[in-house]
Parts: C-alpha cells; sequence; structure tokens
C-alpha cells in the first residue's frame, strides 16, 4: 500500500511539474500584446486614452488570466465613479480579469489624465499577466512586451504658469509688491524720465530722479527693440545636493521648469530671440546641444534659439523632455558662464531661473555686471528665507506651494 501511495504521488508531482512546463509555455508562445496611447502629444493636465490589445494566438483556451497595469508617476488612470461618493477615481494601478478562447483577443480601454509633463513609452507602462489552467493546477505570471507601434509613446508638454505674474521683486520700491509681467525690460529702452501723468503705472517711476528734483518722475521709454536672452536654469534643487547627480527635491524643479514655459512663451510671443540653457547632459535631448566643447561646456545643454510664435511648441518639447538630472553643480554652471559671458548672454541679458538663491550667486551677479551683463533671477522660494539682497540685484520671488525643504517656505 506504501509503494502505491509513493508512486502516486511520484506520479503527480511529475504530471504537476510538466503541466506546468507545459503550461508556461503556451502563456509564453501564445500570447501576444499590442499597445497604444491615443495621441503622441498633449499638454500636462490634459487627457488621452491608453489601449491594451492581448490576443491569444494559440488553440488553447486561457480560462484565466489577470492583467495588472501599472503607469509610471506622472500618469494616472481614471475609474468613472469608483469612489464611495461617485466621483471618479484617479489610481496609479488598475486590474482586470477575463478568458481569452483560441485566436480570441479582448481590448482593454483606460482614460489617463497626464498629470506631470514628461516622455513615456509603452516599456514605462508595466504590464504583468497571472493565468493558470482550467483545473487551477499550473499557474504562471510574467511581465509583457507590446508590440512595436507608431503610437507607443506620448509627449506630456509642460503648461505655461501664471507665476510668472505672481513672482514679487524684491526688495519692493517704496514698498509696494511690484509683479513682473515677462521677460524684464531692455534697460537700454529707457532714453529718459518725464514728469508723471495720471494712469502712468508706478512701476515706471523713477524713484531717484523723483528724490533729486522733489517731483514725480517717470521713466521715458523709446520702442522696445526685439533684443535676445538667454533663459538659463539652475537644475540643482537644493543648495547641497547629497546624491549628486541624482536631484533630491524634483518637485522644486518641476516648478522652475513650468516658469521657463512661461518665460519662453512670453519671449516667443514678444517675437523676442531666446534661448534656453540647464546644466543637464545634452546628449539626452534634441533641438540643441552643448554650449561648447570644454571642459564645463560640453556638460550644458543649449537649446537652438527660438525666434517666432511657430518655435513655441518646440521649446514646450525641449522642456517635456528634460531628464531629471543633474550634469554640473551650480558652482560649475556659474563659473562656465563668468569665463563665456559671450556665449550666454547674448543682448546683454541673461534670465536665470532657480529653486534657490544664495551668496554664490550673488556674487556671480556682480561678476557678470562688471563684465556688462545684467542678470535677472526668477527664484521659486520665499523671500523671506533667502539672504539679503544688494539693492542692484533684481530677483523674483514666489511663495512656494511646498512646505519644509531648504530655502523653501516652511
Amino acid at each position: 500500500m506504501s509503494w502505491f501511495v509513493i508512486a502516486f504521488l511520484l506520479a503527480f508531482t511529475a504530471v504537476y511539474f510538466l503541466q506546468k512546463k507545459r503550461w508556461r509555455k503556451v502563456v509564453e508562445t501564445d500570447l501576444s500584446y499590442r499597445f497604444e496611447f491615443s495621441t503622441d502629444e498633449v499638454f500636462a493636465g490634459g487627457y488621452l486614452y491608453l489601449d491594451q490589445v492581448v490576443i491569444n494566438n494559440g488553440e488553447q483556451t486561457i480560462s484565466f488570466l489577470k492583467m495588472e497595469t501599472l503607469l509610471p508617476q506622472g500618469l494616472k488612470v481614471i475609474l468613472a465613479g469608483e469612489d464611495e461618493k461617485g466621483r471618479d477615481e484617479i489610481v496609479q494601478s488598475v486590474q482586470s480579469v477575463f478568458l481569452l478562447p483560441p485566436h480570441g483577443q479582448v481590448t482593454r480601454r483606460w482614460r489617463v489624465v497626464a498629470e506631470t509633463r514628461g516622455h513615456y513609452t509603452a516599456q514605462s507602462v508595466q504590464v504583468h499577466v497571472i493565468s493558470h489552467d482550467a483545473v487551477g493546477m499550473s499557474t504562471f505570471s510574467t511581465r509583457m512586451q507590446p508590440e512595436v507601434s507608431a503610437k507607443d509613446h506620448l509627449t506630456v508638454l509642460p503648461v505655461a504658469s501664471e507665476w510668472l505674474t505672481q513672482m514679487a521683486l524684491a526688495p519692493s520700491f517704496a514698498g509696494e509688491r511690484t509683479t513682473s509681467k515677462g521677460l524684464v525690460q531692455d534697460p537700454m529702452s529707457i532714453c529718459g524720465v518725464r514728469e508723471y501723468e495720471p494712469f502712468d503705472p508706478l512701476n515706471t517711476v523713477d524713484w531717484k530722479q523723483t528724490a533729486r528734483l522733489g517731483r514725480m518722475m517717470v521713466k521715458k521709454m523709446e520702442v522696445q527693440q526685439n533684443d535676445s536672452y538667454h533663459i538659463v536654469l539652475n537644475m540643482q534643487s537644493v543648495i547641497i545636493e547629497k546624491d549628486f547627480p541624482e536631484i533630491s527635491a524634483p518637485a522644486y524643479i518641476e516648478d522652475c521648469i513650468s516658469l521657463c514655459a512661461s518665460l519662453l512663451d512670453s519671449a516667443i510671443r514678444r517675437n523676442i530671440p531666446v534661448r534656453l540653457m540647464a546644466n543637464t547632459e545634452p546628449s539626452e535631448l534634441l533641438g540643441g546641444g552643448r554650449v561648447h566643447d570644454g571642459a564645463l561646456g560640453c556638460h550644458i545643454f543649449a537649446s537652438e534659439q527660438f525666434t517666432d510664435k511657430s518655435s513655441v511648441i518646440e521649446a514646450y518639447r525641449i522642456l517635456a523632455k528634460l531628464p531629471m538630472k543633474l550634469s554640473l553643480p551650480t558652482e560649475r554652471l556659474l563659473e562656465d558662464i563668468m569665463e563665456n559671458p559671450h556665449l550666454y548672454a547674448q543682448g546683454g541679458n541673461i534670465v536665470f531661473v532657480t529653486a534657490f538663491l544664495d551668496q554664490r550667486m550673488v556674487n556671480f551677479h556682480r561678476a557678470m555686471a562688471d563684465q556688462g551683463v545684467n542678470v535677472i533671477f526668477y527664484v521659486m522660494t520665499s523671500y523671506q528665507n533667502a539672504l539679503t539682497l544688494p539693492p542692484e540685484v533684481e530677483a523674483y520671488f514666489r511663495h512656494s506651494q511646498w512646505k519644509g525643504g531648504l530655502g523653501y517656505a516652511s
């Protein structure tokens, strides 16, 4: 009797492992997977559809197949009326279970919201399947790789934020908050002063001449020329990045990128030639290259010059694909700008976008002024946490939505 039991167990074990091996082969060879985005480009906050098709190319019914889809950070699935109050639920992953007959297929369409700018591919969407045979004897799981498709990539473009009109100039003249309306005015467009007239904007008042002459004087402006600007984006998120080249606070840099979208949009729509530069590796981006071939310049990205309204979308595409990686720390970036001002300050102005402001940047401002270059800072922090600025330093701040963190509002 004992020999019979042993023989039965051995036979059962052999059948189990043979069946498991056979079922694994069925799942690996008979299943195929197609993946498509409904569009290849969308603005952050926009919606699209994600289509998934699983096909059984074999002669055997797959009685149980569970598909688990995990979207990357930045994309989320909208499930209609799924929460307790019947409102749409936004989730990072979804599951579905189905049966696949021979040569059958099942299609899943998910509504997706693109929350964060970036470049996404079918490979960045992880899909796992778990299957077992009709009696549940053999279970097998694997990660599925999609077939090559013309719609397997998605670019989420950044949206120009409203922060540009909410940035406070510090120090504010006469105590009022002065807001930035776009790229800085060219100082060369000031051709004199005249007496104040009703309805003249307060930010055109020349306070030094007003104090000297004893009556309200405003700056007299000549027609502004389309001088070019360079926008320099500092990809370092805090004063000291402990895990260089990794960025410790990516959310701060996302804020800066949104502001750059606003600055680029403002310049291009006013037909002001503008370029974007950033301390991230140029080899990972199209639409530009390295600033120069030197030891530092080869690690700094410089876009092509954007000259008209038709190039706005190209500027957004570059911002969408900016990798969240540092190529050089801030001090090396500043060092290269000071050594090569002609490459960074065409038109005599640099707009420097950064997550923080420190003494190194104040010294940089002074050194560039000595070379005839005007540097304007756009700082995505609270001014209350910044160092005391000399009056000649033009810097725009905002109160951050992020709580805590070096240089941000607490």
